[in-house]
């Protein structure tokens, strides 16, 4: 089985919209979104709009991120929005603007997907609404056992914006890279994966996609947002 994950897009069509293309040409079994569609980037309603041709089109599965509450009518969404630090909440309330009311609503949300010896979910194998990241070896030996105990030997999430693959001494994690908002100071490059289940084996493997990040900062420093705003966004780019 090979399932195209893409995840963390974080409101940039720019790539999404070309890995969605590259999923497509090379074909696959099922398609899996892991979340955090909105938030940080400026394109947010084009990115639903490929989101939900994704749906209609490829059956795309989406799986619920922790940005992703933020634009549901939820009290619980609204108390962690209100803990955000400035700039994001900024970001958070420049989005929300620009989207319809609900838009986030019509999509069929999952809090995790699972697939013989394999486990999907947003940012770790814990309970929904734990948004522990997985950054490190350590972080992955301690997530290990919540793994094994749901039954899987594999896990795959995003949350991270990291292509990381930690062997534990309980399961296998794979961290993914992001498609919206490069971390990973070894390589920014916006990445989505296929990810090939084979029996009881998983193998991730990395499609890298083209990306002018100047042109993407000149769209985000000509937003309505703050300068100090728009200036932490470009340097998830710089």
């Amino acid at each position: 089985m090979r399932i195209a994950v893409l995840t963390d897009i974080h409101a940039l069509s720019g790539t999404l919209e070309p890995a969605l293309s590259a999923a497509r040409a090379e074909g696959f079994d099922a398609m899996l979104i892991l979340g955090d569609l909105l938030t940080y980037g400026v394109q947010p309603a084009e990115t639903l709009d490929l989101v939900q041709d994704a749906v209609d089109r490829d059956g795309a599965i989406l799986v619920s991120g922790n940005h992703d509450l933020l634009y549901m009518a939820d009290a619980d969404a609204a108390a962690y929005a209100a803990d955000l630090p400035d700039w994001l909440r900024e970001s958070v309330d420049w989005t929300a603007q620009r989207v319809p009311a609900g838009a986030m609503d019509r999509f069929a949300w999952r809090k995790d997907w699972s697939q013989g010896p394999l486990f999907a979910a947003h940012a770790n194998p814990y309970s929904f609404g734990d948004w522990r990241y997985i950054r490190s070896i350590e972080d992955a030996q301690a997530a290990s056992p919540a793994l094994t105990e749901r039954g899987y030997s594999f896990g795959i999430f995003g949350h991270s914006h990291r292509m990381r693959r930690y062997d534990c001494d309980a399961a296998t994690i794979f961290t993914l890279a992001s498609l919206g908002q490069p971390r990973d100071d070894q390589d920014r490059t916006p990445q989505w994966a296929m990810v090939t289940l084979d029996q009881q084996q998983v193998t991730v493997a990395s499609r890298p996609i083209s990306f002018n990040p100047e042109d993407y900062m000149k769209a985000i420093h000509a937003t309505s947002m703050t300068a100090s705003t728009r200036e932490r966004l470009c340097r998830f780019f710089a």
